[in-house]
This record gives structure tokens, C-alpha cells and sequence, in this order.
């Protein structure tokens, strides 16, 4: 405790830990890496909330409010030495923020752990927000708070984080903080925390920028409009600036790569003065920002939209495909995906210069393996992304296949663990779920082949894509799905699987063995993925030559070069046809 500067009333400390926590694999170890591929963006929304409370003094002149954000996917968490810091606080708690479904388990593991030490821990994010604003009586939702003795607060922060504060500091912290029906003016929200020790862990040094919230869909496999709604909210561009020069500065760096995390850019009503501002921020600052954005496949419809990016600095873009069929277009509730324009979408973008990445869902209710197969060699050869995305279809909770699903007495798996998109957790009406398991990860392997990364490889040199980034999320995509049976999402660079950190009910192992055997699995991975980014790197090297010979052409696929695509057929019955190299 500290005087304050007038010498009056002793000042007093408020710590509050925040938390992004992973999730565990089928073996029962933490999801963690070396380096991280993704940056966890609601840390720093929420480190951000807490920074604003502390200028403005949310407590009293006499209370000061430090915070310390952690990201699980790239940090090893031991509550009894984080105790050690909470504890130099005259009061503190835990913050578990933007916990999804599948990580809700090890929320509350480890909410377990730090109120048992004495520290209230409070989890907020999509899993309790989804689950509350959908189906708030789903038993196996919150069948295991009571025990961790986990604080549950659902909708956005920004509304309620005084009132949360205010009850942490008096100590009558309630068992339920509900916003949903608060939503937030985001125009007036502070900004993001800047943190470049948590950057620094992440393999691209990557800033998340938040922008905006909400999407005018109404896919019934998303849980975000059901949280965040359908009416699209933007932050003040104002503070969007402040927050890319704060980026910029802390980056050190000429190149900055910010993860425009907003899930649908293009419906962002100021995506126009955004943009402009890095437009503007790349010649005043004289940086080339590195950005990734996401947006709907009707984007390129909006009239200089994927221009103003490509100038601002979007070199990928990941889009919201689901699938090339229209039977399961209808079931996904996504009529705003034309079959027929899917091409023509792509070729905006890679015109652009800019790489194309795209979500593909396995296990709509007419899948098969025949059809699945048929699917990925249209992926191939018909649209020419530079890669694909694969998500098992799942009934999230906040979704409303997830409500309609519940309704309807469909049988769901209660370990919430399984709900990460990898993992059936529903049975499907014509496959098992072992083939059903068996073809998501096939569709991987069957995508990401040899054959196909030298088409790839040609493309991206024809379209003059950054080939670096080409060349490793192709083979690192791959190796995350063969290796770690992970998303390539939630994938990173070098796989940590902390001894101690394992779910309850795996045993330890014996120390000696398990460094052993971690020590081969990690050499064997690192040999191959090391092998075969030499053989991309080197299959570029030849491509070059070709093009220099004017060859370049004859490796690039199907894929007609002239401004019209071929016609898919747009029919549940048919099947798909792939484009001949004589169209």
C-alpha cells in the first residue's frame, strides 16, 4: 500500500490477471506453441477495457488497477506462481476472456485452480454468451461452473466492466453478469491494449485489430449474430488510427502485420475511411502494413472494395465459402453464396494480388465420401484459391442449429472439448462417425497434396502473390492436420506439450520418458515439414524458369485466364463438373 501525493489516504492495488485459455488435444495436453500463427485479439480488447478503467480511475483517485494479459496458446500457465503475483495486489482476480465452446473445459480447470487459491476468476466469451442468449437451460453447457467455482459474465465487457470492478473490489462478486441485451456503442469503446511481448510470440509478430462488430447474415451454423447481432457496429476511426500508429511504433519494424479480426470487413459501414487511413499511415510512417482481413464472397460486388484493400495493404483474405453445392448452401442458411460467382469472387481477389484463402464445411446432411471427393477436386480445379479451410460441420452453442437441433432431441456430445470443429459431436444421416472423422481429415491430406502445391505455386507466381506465405501456410496447413490433428487455425510453429499441464482424469507421465519421447516426435516433425518446405521452395525455383520460358500456363490447372469462368452447375442432383484446359 502507497501513500498518494498529497499524503493523504493510503493508495491501495487492484491486479487483474487475463487470460485467453487453449483447449486440450485427444490426448488431454494443453494446444500450445512455440510460436503462435493467430493472435488472440479479444486479450487485447479486454486488456484494453481494463487499461481505460485504470486511467479514468474507475475505483476511486485512491485505488490504482494493474493488469497482466497472458495468451495460453504461447505461454505456459502455472496458477501458483501467477498467485504469487496476484497476491502483491491488495486485492486481484482472474479474467478468462473470448473462451469459445471447445476451450470452456479448461476455463474452468483452471478457474478451478485459482479460486482454490483464493482469487475470483470470471469467464466471459461466445461459450456462455451463446449458450445463454439461445438455450439457456442446456444442462452440459454450464454442468461443471458450480465446482470450478467460475464467475460467468455473457455479452460485451464494454458494458458492465465498472459494475464487475466495482464487486471485485468490495468482494461481492455475483455468480452471473449478464449484458446480452447491452449492446455496445463501439464508436465510443476504448482501444486496444498494445502489448509487444504478447506480439512478439505470435510467428508474424501480429497485431489484431477489432473494427467493427456484428454481420448482416444469417448463417445458421454462426453463433456471432446471435451475440454480437446482425446490425453492424464500428469502431471510431479516430482511435483506429491512434491504435495502427501505437502498432506501427511498437512494431520496430518497416513491415506490420495486423489481423483485421472483424468477421465480415466488407459489411463494415466505414471500411472506405479505414482503409484510407492506411493508405495514409503507409506513406506517412513509411511502413508496408501486412494485413488479413475477412469478408463474404459478394464483397468483390462493392464497388472498389478489393481495391481499397489491396492498396491498404491486405495481402490475405479469408472467405466465407462453406460449400460448392447448392443443397448444402440451403441448409447453412447461406442463400448469399451463388455458386456460379464463386470463381469470379476468387479471381477479384487474386487479380488483387491478394492471397485467397476460404472455409469449406464437412458433413452437411447429403455428404458423402463420393460427394466429398467430387467437392475437393472442384476446389482444385474449378476455383482457384490459394487454400482451403476445412471445419467439421458442428451445432455451436449461440447457433441455431445448435437451438433448432436441441428442439428437434438430436443426441450431442456432452464434453464440450469436442466442439472445436475437428470432432463429430452429432451423428451424421449417412456416414458413421468414424468415416465422418476419417473424411474431414482425408479432405486435408487430398487437398494439400504435392500435385496440387505445384499448381498453387504456379498460380501465385502468375498473380504475383507474396510466395513466401503461399509456400509455408500450404505445408504447415497440411502438417498441423497430419501431425497434431489440429486445425490449422489453432495451429503454430513448434508443438509444446506441457508434462504438468494435462486434463484431469490423463495421468502425468514419468518425466524422463515423455521428454524422450517429445524430443523424437518434435525432431521427426521439424525433419519432415523442414523437408518439405525445401521441396517448395525449390519446386518455386523451377516454376520461375518455366515462366521465364513462357511455360507457366501449362502448370496452373484448369483454370481459364480469360475474365469469364466456366458455368458449375448449379443443382443438388447433378454432379459437379470440373473446367477443361481447352475452355
Amino acid at each position: 500500500m502507497e501513500r498518494n501525493q498529497s499524503g493523504g489516504t493510503p493508495r491501495q492495488r487492484l491486479g487483474i490477471l487475463v487470460i485467453k485459455p487453449s483447449r486440450y488435444d485427444d490426448d488431454g495436453y494443453v494446444i500450445q506453441w512455440w510460436r503462435s500463427f493467430l493472435v488472440a485479439n479479444g486479450l487485447t480488447v479486454v486488456g484494453g477495457l481494463v487499461q481505460d478503467a485504470a486511467e479514468r480511475h474507475a475505483l476511486g483517485p485512491d485505488v490504482d488497477i494493474e493488469f497482466k494479459m497472458i495468451d495460453e496458446f504461447s505461454e505456459i500457465i502455472r496458477p501458483a506462481r501467477l498467485a504469487q503475483w496476484l497476491g502483491e495486489f491488495d486485492k486481484a482476480a482472474v479474467f478468462l476472456t473470448n473462451v469459445q465452446t471447445s476451450q470452456f473445459p479448461r476455463a474452468l480447470d483452471l478457474c478451478r485452480q485459482f479460486t482454490d487459491l483464493g482469487f475470483p476468476s470470471i469467464v466471459g466469451g461466445f461459450h456462455v454468451s451463446g449458450v445463454l442468449a439461445m438455450v439457456p437451460d442446456w444442462e452440459p453447457g454450464f454442468a461443471d461452473v458450480e465446482k470450478s467455482g467460475a464467475i460467468l459474465y455473457a455479452g460485451e465487457l464494454e458494458c458492465g466492466i465498472d459494475t464487475l470492478l466495482a464487486d471485485i473490489w468490495a468482494e461481492d462478486v455475483k455468480p452471473l453478469y449478464n449484458y446480452l441485451k447491452t449492446p455496445t456503442d463501439l464508436s465510443l469503446a476504448p482501444p486496444q491494449a498494445i502489448n509487444p511481448a504478447l506480439n512478439a510470440r505470435s510467428l508474424e509478430k501480429l497485431y489484431g485489430m477489432e473494427v467493427s462488430r456484428g454481420c448482416p447474415f444469417v448463417c445458421s451454423f454462426c453463433s456471432i449474430i446471435n451475440v454480437h447481432g446482425r446490425t453492424m457496429r464500428s469502431r471510431d476511426p479516430a482511435k483506429i488510427e491512434q491504435y495502427l500508429r501505437d502498432c506501427a511504433a511498437a512494431a520496430k519494424t518497416r513491415r506490420v502485420s495486423v489481423f483485421i479480426t472483424d468477421d465480415n470487413f466488407a459489411r463494415n459501414p466505414q471500411w472506405r475511411e479505414i482503409t484510407s487511413i492506411m493508405i495514409r499511415l503507409a506513406k506517412e510512417l513509411d511502413v508496408e502494413w501486412n494485413s488479413f482481413v475477412q469478408a463474404d464472397l459478394l464483397a468483390p460486388k462493392i464497388k472498389g472494395f478489393v481495391e481499397a484493400c489491396r492498396d491498404a495493404g491486405v495481402k490475405s483474405v479469408f472467405l466465407g465459402m462453406e460449400s460448392v453445392r447448392a443443397d448444402n448452401i440451403a441448409a447453412a442458411g447461406k442463400g448469399q453464396n451463388k455458386i456460379h460467382q464463386m470463381r469470379d469472387s476468387v479471381m477479384a481477389w487474386k487479380r488483387a494480388g491478394v492471397v485467397t484463402m476460404a472455409g469449406y464445411i464437412i458433413g452437411f446432411p447429403n455428404d458423402t465420401p463420393e460427394r466429398l471427393a467430387e467437392d475437393i477436386r472442384y476446389l482444385q480445379d474449378v476455383i482457384p484459391l490459394d487454400y482451403g479451410e476445412f471445419f467439421l460441420l458442428s451445432p455451436h452453442p449461440g447457433s441455431e442449429d445448435h437451438k433448432r437441433m436441441l428442439a428437434q432431441g438430436v443426441p450431442m456430445d456432452r464434453d464440450l472439448n469436442r466442439y472445436d470443429t475437428t470432432h463429430p459431436v452429432v451423428d451424421h444421416p449417412l456416414m458413421s462417425r468414424e468415416e465422418w472423422q476419417r473424411q474431414y481429415w482425408k479432405a486435408w491430406t487430398s487437398y494439400f497434396s504435392a500435385k496440387h502445391l505445384k499448381t498453387v505455386i504456379a498460380r501465385a507466381l502468375y498473380y504475383n502473390l507474396p510466395m513466401r506465405e503461399v509456400r509455408s501456410t500450404f505445408v504447415c496447413s497440411r502438417g498441423a492436420a497430419d501431425f497434431e490433428r489440429v486445425h490449422a487455425l489453432d495451429a503454430g510453429a513448434v508443438r509444446i506439450k506441457d508434462r504438468l499441464s494435462r486434463r484431469p482424469g490423463f495421468p502425468i507421465e514419468p518425466m524422463v520418458p515423455y521428454f524422450v519421447k517429445r524430443v523424437l516426435q518434435n525432431a521427426r516433425i521439424l525433419a519432415v515439414t523442414g523437408a518439405v518446405l525445401v521441396y517448395a521452395y525449390l519446386l518455386e525455383l523451377w516454376l520461375r524458369r518455366e515462366q521465364r520460358k513462357g511455360r507457366l500456363e501449362s502448370y496452373m490447372g484448369n483454370i481459364p485466364l480469360r475474365e469469364e469462368g466456366p458455368a458449375p452447375i448449379d443443382t443438388a442432383e447433378e454432379p459437379l463438373q470440373t473446367a477443361t484446359a481447352a475452355e
